[in-house]
């Protein structure tokens, strides 16, 4: 599936994604909680 959690990684670390992409991602089923945890550094709240 794509994009993957390392492509979402980068680009949130390269500032082409916000964190409420990111959250999007989840909804959608593309990364985890744990996964978003990571990228952003903050828990994950619905």
């Amino acid at each position: 599936m794509f994009p993957d959690y390392e492509s979402i990684k980068s680009w949130y670390e390269l500032k082409l994604w916000t964190k409420d992409m990111v959250k999007m991602a989840v909804v959608c089923k593309v990364i985890t909680v744990d996964q978003f945890k990571t990228i952003t550094g903050d828990d994950y709240a619905a």
